[in-house]
């Protein structure tokens, strides 16, 4: 799927409107900032390391007599702007005062290791820095490009579409519902949806029911921001569940018939070939579908058909027999067809049963149960409120739209607005649409097939193939809600309808509500894809610059801030002249004024001159 990444200043909102201020940069311009954190807090610690040894210095300064060691040592404070360096030259003079200083080492080994501690300080402040970065939001926001919903050109690239986004679910639960540490799972919100499933009573009739016992399959609850990416404070959120219960039906009795006499003839075949399922009438037929026994003998694999009906949607093409009628719940028929496989272990699966045993040519093979085997299951989808933990009913797709906008959940618009976004993916999320495109490469009993020879198989492999259905239901949500953002990945022609331009009233909101929060979903969608741009949290940027810069004009502004409070006050008058005196132009000059070299001035500032441009001779005559 083709998207940018937007760079610039946004919010993520799991971290806060404080610490999830966040800025994204690309490559080139996050490398850029880098090098400047860096190179700032090289400059902060320099300038820092000015007020330490101005602060030191100012504490140490006294009058009366001093052994030469005090005043190499004040000489080295002033003078030496870096603690590396000054930590080497502390330890030098601790060696060669050793005889000739009291204490020596006491009065100059502290200040070396101070001035080490401190080069350590801020080489890990240095590499700490880096976590103005790598501790900013993991996520990136998407650039919208193309927002809306995708409605396809025409029935070819209807189909076309929805066997391309099939395709990519499947892929991607397969490889990321079972392994959400793989890299290739690394891009979408979260890696993947949880589910849980359980065993519970069959949610048909009795009559119809294969066994009393269904498979329940019940998705976590799923958060519009922490799941599906759309990025947005606690009270703008939503969150959805969505339940399906699958269960074998039986074919006999009452459900199958074989097709005979005038009926058969008006088909074309002879007695017995075809056989009728009736689960309802479809198209105005009184059956739901019609198989030919002759696929067992056609040297061919699976085949499987399904069919589908709404709840609160009477133009369904299927209308479910009423022993599989549950209320509020959106029906998916799927029918199995085995026809030529053979199985080299018996097996006792409801739908996926072989014990007829064949014995030819000394080989024992099994053959199915049945011709066709039907499994049939109920959606139920439910919308919460997490601001008063309200929720709907768990309902069919159709329905939901409706209870949700209910005043009793209270929804405000933007929560309206994203429930109208991931509501395209709630719709087509019946496991008929993720069959219909692919009648046999759904079946992961298919990939144990070698030639017609069915693999071993569990005797729970309807299961199986029902979570992994439920797997891609869940996969398709996440792909068609980042779809509203980034446009379709299918290569197929059609047009971005604007909802925000065709929204109608709801009970509780109106559309003019709706459709703000609805364009502002264009720019909300997060993902983990960084496409190789960098973050910085705000927050820590602001606060490396702000002390930082706080620090560097200390230190630029302490000694004038010193010296005019000294004035002022009277209090520490000579230690200002120290400091003054101990700068090394100005030992220089007094140097040169000992040996009567030069007439000079400035003996109070940082650059002493001479007061005539006249030359004069100096070094010959202090070596001589």
């Amino acid at each position: 799927m083709s998207y940018e990444i937007y760079t610039g200043v946004w919010t993520d909102w799991s971290r806060g409107s404080v610490q999830g201020a966040t800025i994204t940069l690309t490559a080139r311009d996050g490398g850029l900032l880098l090098a400047f954190i860096a190179i700032f807090v090289t400059f902060i610690a320099t300038r820092t390391w000015r007020i330490v040894v101005f602060t030191a210095h100012q504490i140490l300064a006294s009058g009366g007599k001093h052994d030469g060691l005090y005043y190499q040592r004040q000489f080295i404070l002033r003078n030496v702007s870096t603690p590396m360096a000054a930590a080497w030259l502390f330890v030098q003079q601790s060696w060669y005062w050793r005889r000739f200083a009291n204490r020596s080492l006491v009065r100059t080994i502290p200040w070396a290791l101070g001035g080490l501690v401190y080069v350590g300080l801020f080489a890990v402040a240095a590499i700490f820095s880096s976590n103005i970065s790598t501790g900013a939001s993991e996520f990136r926001l998407l650039k919208a490009t193309n927002c809306g919903i995708f409605t396809p050109a025409d029935r070819d690239a209807f189909q076309g579409k929805e066997l391309f986004d099939n395709q990519v679910s499947s892929i991607y639960s397969r490889q990321c519902y079972s392994d959400p540490s793989s890299t290739a799972c690394k891009s979408l919100p979260v890696p993947s949806i949880r589910w849980t499933n359980q065993s519970v009573d069959c949610p048909f009739a009795d009559a119809v029911c294969l066994g009393q016992r269904g498979f329940k399959m019940q998705s976590e609850m799923i958060s519009s921001h922490t799941h599906l990416g759309i990025n947005a404070p606690e009270h703008d959120r939503i969150f959805y569940s969505r339940e399906t219960v699958c269960a074998p039906l039986v074919t006999q009795p009452g459900f199958s018939q074989f097709i005979n006499g005038s009926e058969a003839t008006a088909f074309g075949w002879p007695n017995n070939v075809l056989i009728k399922y009736l689960y309802g009438p479809r198209n105005g037929q009184s059956y739901t579908h019609i198989y030919n026994t002759y696929g067992q003998s056609m040297q061919i694999g699976y085949n499987t058909w399904a069919y589908y009906a709404l709840a609160a949607r009477n133009n369904s093409v299927w209308t479910p027999a009423e022993a599989l009628a549950v209320e509020h719940k959106d029906l998916t028929l799927i029918l199995i067809a085995p026809n030529s496989i053979f199985h080299m272990e018996p097996n006792d699966d409801p739908v996926f049963g072989a014990n007829v045993r064949v014995v030819a040519d000394g080989l024992v093979t099994y053959l199915p149960d049945r011709f066709v085997s039907p499994i049939a299951c109920a959606d139920g989808h439910q919308i919460c409120n997490p601001m008063n933990d309200r929720c709907t009913s768990f309902l069919g797709s159709a329905e939901l739209s409706e209870a949700a906008r209910s005043a009793r959940l209270a929804l405000n618009p933007t929560q309206v607005a994203t429930l109208a976004r991931i509501g395209p993916g709630i719709y087509t999320s019946t496991f008929y649409n993720l069959v219909w495109t692919r009648t046999q490469s759904f079946l992961r009993a298919q990939e144990l097939v070698a030639g017609l020879s069915q693999l071993s198989l569990p005797s729970n492999q309807w299961q199986i193939e029902m979570g992994s259905l439920m797997a891609d239901a869940l996969a398709s949500l996440q792909h068609e809600t980042l779809e509203y953002v980034t446009g379709p990945a299918a290569p197929v022609q059609g047009t971005m309808l604007q909802p925000w331009d065709t929204l109608p009233n709801s009970s509780s909101v109106a559309a003019d509500d709706i459709r703000a929060p609805m364009r502002d979903l264009c720019g909300s969608q997060r993902v983990r894809d960084t496409r190789g741009t960098l973050n910085f949290s705000v927050v820590g940027l602001s606060v490396l610059l702000g002390v930082g810069s706080a620090f560097i004009i200390l230190s630029f502004f302490l000694e004038f801030l010193t010296r005019f409070f000294q004035q002022k006050t009277g209090w520490g008058t000579l230690k200002a002249k120290r400091w003054e005196r101990d700068e090394s132009l100005q030992v220089m000059r007094m140097l040169y004024e000992l040996r009567d070299a030069g007439m000079w001035k400035g003996t109070t500032e940082s650059f002493p001159t001479t007061e005539t441009k006249d030359n004069f001779e100096f070094d010959e005559d202090y070596l001589g």
